[in-house]
């Protein structure tokens, strides 16, 4: 399985973490709050969501920089495994 890999802001900020489910599939652990990578001590992190689907802006508590989690094709993928009858 993958590392898990930040997400950030276009500031640099983490919004929460890429990683892979046991299918393989991405998904965002999205932070309640912002974490700044520059700051010296180190911030408590609040895992608010686990997304596999579309996420539309998803703000920024550090800067206000709006971003938008998109499915990957795995995840399409599965969707459309399950809708098989």
């Amino acid at each position: 399985m993958d590392e898990p890999k930040a997400w950030r802001c276009e500031n640099g900020h983490h919004l929460g973490q890429v990683v892979r489910n046991g299918s393989g599939v991405r998904q965002l652990l999205l932070y309640r709050q912002a974490v700044d990578p520059e700051a010296a001590e180190l911030q408590d992190v609040d895992v608010v969501a686990n997304v596999q689907g579309l996420v539309l802006d998803v703000r920024c508590s550090l800067c206000d920089c709006v971003r938008t989690w998109v499915p990957g094709e795995e995840a399409l993928r599965q969707l459309l495994k399950g809708r098989e009858l």
